[in-house]
């Protein structure tokens, strides 16, 4: 089960991610404007620092979809790598 929170400005993803905190394990971020990747990377990994039942968080940008699970967050390159994807077109 996802929980589902779609993006429409460019500072809500934080407060979104920490809002589903007991709702669900997985959350669908829909993306429908521009973000920052680099402070989306920093919001998702201050998420699964605070949620220790979070599992994935999956990101529907456009025609693409970016998986990112709690493994991924831990390493130093995490937000240098998620950038990369991230801007992929």
């Amino acid at each position: 089960m996802y929980d589902l929170k779609t993006v429409y400005g460019k500072g809500s993803v934080e407060s979104q991610l920490l809002d589903s905190i007991g709702q669900a394990n997985r959350i669908l971020l829909n993306m429908t404007s521009e973000y920052n990747p680099r402070i989306l990377a920093r919001d998702i990994r201050r998420y699964f620092e605070r949620n220790v039942y979070a599992v994935e968080v999956l990101i529907l940008k456009g025609t693409r979809t970016i998986s990112v699970i709690r493994e991924d967050t831990l390493g130093q390159s995490f937000i240098r790598n998620f950038m990369m994807k991230y801007s992929q077109k």
